[in-house]
């Protein structure tokens, strides 16, 4: 009985430590400028050059550069997709308007 439990608890842990190793990082860094189009609590829309609206979720480890940005700002901002696929942001550029 102390065999088998120790054999299982063993391949457990192999598997475990294996799923680690084989997992690829989910997090992806990215740059986008735009225009910020709209804005909803902690969230922005921003307009980017070739017409597509990206939606980017501010959170309370967002660097802001100056302000927050407002309607009609360009932007740039840098952002990391997390676990959940949302565009977290890590610092926001204001270009300008």
């Amino acid at each position: 009985m102390r065999k088998r439990t120790i054999f299982i608890l063993s391949v457990v842990g192999v598997s475990i430590i294996f799923s680690f190793l084989t997992t690829p990082a989910l997090a992806e860094h990215g740059v986008f400028d735009g225009k910020v189009v709209g804005t909803e609590f902690s969230v922005i829309q921003v307009k980017g050059d070739n017409g597509r609206v990206s939606v980017f979720w501010l959170g309370h480890k967002t660097h802001l550069d100056s302000r927050v940005p407002f309607f009609g700002d360009r932007v740039r901002i840098e952002f990391i997709k997390d676990k959940l696929g949302r565009n977290a942001v890590t610092r926001v550029t204001i270009l300008g308007r």
